[in-house]
């Protein structure tokens, strides 16, 4: 199509009330806008007055348009799937309206197998996550984190489901659209998915797993002030990378990490997977409203702290440790299997010639930090105890009797560290 051919469509016989509408002075008109799979959705887009003259002619566009045109004094964002409404009082609710409507009568055995992949022995714990995105959308869930080291194995196909079940409001995001200042794109979403391979420091992956436990955030448009808006997105992070995709420390539960296993080989296999899910929403959506939930609200972010702390959450955990940390938990667990005890006495300084002999420098500070905010250690109360240092002799260890305020440290407690 010639760009010169536009006007041509645009005729007074097409128009309809609600094409065009007015928001705090602005004009939009109601188009289809070209999405990256090629299909379209309706959005609203501005138009300048002279453009609704050239297509509309003068006559029309002042004697039917702007008089029927619904004037609104702004926008807010209410998400709402059930009882959506476009209109909340003299507002436009920014939220899209989702095309699906729930409907009883099929099964939903392509989506179960997808949740099923996905989620594993978590099963019903994913339908949980699904169900409050469908039903409670405010409710602030974790981040996502869905890991595997190979691609293919379905983590992109569940962030694409989302996608289908939501439409317009799921998004998916680069490391730049997520540091650029004008956020009003996705500040109104259900739904962000983001691959860890975009992101490009670690920065970015603080930002989002703030943004996970906040209420509002700060939303700017090209053209216009900075403003405070309603903030309700949930994040969804696909990574190959297994060991350190973004930084987890041990009291965090901000993030839900799953390891998702590879497909296998398939007898048969369904390039048409995705598009099978999708003839099955509606099913699946009246599946998903009438079902009661296996969890209730235990946490700021829903789900109670067992629950989302995985193996592959604890990998991580332990892979972000420091190596000062691993290699303190190491040497003492080595020390207490060269002596043949569970438990072992030492003070910081202890600590800090403890980790000299494995060639790692430090000082107290750094070591009473990893003690106090990171063990959440205390020290006991004055006493005399035996310290132990490696030395190269026959026993492999020097013991000492000292006195001091020595933190005790339980060999249970040091091997979760060393995994």
């Amino acid at each position: 199509m010639e760009i010169h051919e536009l006007e041509r469509l645009a005729q007074p016989e097409e128009y309809q009330k609600g094409l065009f509408i007015e928001v705090q002075g602005q004009i939009r008109k109601l188009s289809d806008v070209p999405k990256a799979d090629g299909k379209t959705e309706k959005s609203y887009i501005p138009w300048k007055l002279d453009s609704i003259y050239r297509a509309y002619g003068r006559d029309f566009t002042k004697d039917i348009i702007i008089k029927e045109m619904p004037r609104f004094d702004g926008e807010r964002v209410e998400p709402e799937h059930i009882d959506y409404r476009q209109v909340i009082g003299r507002y436009l609710n920014t939220y899209h309206p989702i095309q699906w409507k729930p409907q009883e009568g099929a099964d939903w055995q392509h989506i179960r197998e997808l949740f099923v992949h996905i989620f594993g022995e978590q099963f019903e714990l994913g339908l949980d996550y699904f169900q409050l995105l469908y039903l409670m959308p405010r409710q602030r869930l974790p981040l996502l984190l869905l890991v595997a080291n190979e691609n293919k194995t379905g983590k992109s196909t569940f962030c694409d489901f989302l996608k289908a079940v939501f439409g317009a409001n799921a998004t998916g995001m680069s490391s730049e659209g997520l540091r650029s200042r004008f956020t009003s794109t996705w500040m109104n979403k259900l739904i962000v998915t983001v691959e860890e391979k975009l992101l490009d420091r670690e920065g970015d992956t603080e930002l989002i797993k703030n943004l996970v436990t906040t209420f509002t955030a700060q939303s700017e448009a090209k053209g216009k002030d900075r403003v405070e808006v309603p903030f309700f997105a949930k994040f969804v992070m696909t990574t190959n990378n297994e060991d350190n995709p973004l930084i987890i420390h041990e009291d965090d539960t901000r993030v839900w990490a799953i390891k998702v296993p590879t497909l296998g080989e398939r007898k048969e296999k369904n390039p048409n997977f995705l598009e099978d899910c999708k003839k099955e929403i509606p099913y699946f959506l009246h599946f998903i409203s009438t079902r009661q939930l296996t969890t209730r609200q235990e946490d700021r972010l829903w789900f109670r702290r067992d629950l989302v702390v995985t193996d592959q959450w604890h990998h991580i955990v332990n892979f972000c440790r420091s190596n000062i940390e691993k290699q303190l938990a190491v040497s003492i667990v080595e020390m207490m299997d060269l002596i043949g005890v569970e438990e072992l006495r030492y003070s910081p300084k202890n600590l800090v010639d403890l980790l000299r002999n494995e060639g790692i420098r430090t000082d107290k500070v750094a070591i009473l930090q990893l003690l106090k905010k990171r063990w959440k250690l205390q020290p006991a109360l004055k006493q005399k105890y035996y310290k132990y240092l490696p030395v190269d002799n026959e026993e492999g260890y020097i013991s000492t009797y000292t006195s001091g305020y020595p933190y005790v440290f339980d060999k249970g407690f040091l091997q979760k560290f060393t995994i």
